[in-house]
């Protein structure tokens, strides 16, 4: 099964980036959160599959991806890198016609995934500057 997968590195706490991490409408372009999960309109949905607060993971599937790929899960990860940085990966697995695999690495990887990664980097480290003023 491919993997597409984004790693970045966040000059703010773990515990700040992860906040932002579950609300998708503070970072992602598109994304917005729900009751019932995640979603932008209707040409895109997704739902969440489990949250684990603790180990900072969020898991979505996405059931009408805008892209030509089957059986999409995607996992958030927000991992501490000492007290004041940390690093977020997002990975997706999913099925696809294996001609378009790189096709789909640029699309979702870059496209998607590093583009809505940078702005969840950019919004943690404003919101952990803004902190850091007013303490």
């Amino acid at each position: 099964m491919p993997r597409i997968s984004r790693k970045t590195f966040v000059a703010a706490p773990a515990e700040t980036v992860w906040k932002l991490a579950g609300d998708f409408a503070e970072w992602h372009p598109k994304l917005r959160i729900y009751a019932d999960g995640p979603e932008a309109s209707p040409e895109l949905v997704v739902t969440v599959v489990s949250r684990d607060d603790a180990e900072m993971t969020l898991s979505y599937h996405m059931p009408d991806p805008p892209f030509p790929i089957a059986n999409h899960r995607a996992t958030i990860l927000v991992e501490a890198d000492g007290d004041t940085t940390s690093y977020v990966t997002w990975e997706a697995d999913f099925t696809a016609d294996p001609a378009i695999l790189q096709q789909l690495e640029d699309d979702l990887g870059d496209d998607v995934f590093k583009q809505a990664l940078d702005r969840l980097a950019t919004a943690a480290q404003d919101a952990h500057g803004k902190a850091q003023l007013s303490a």
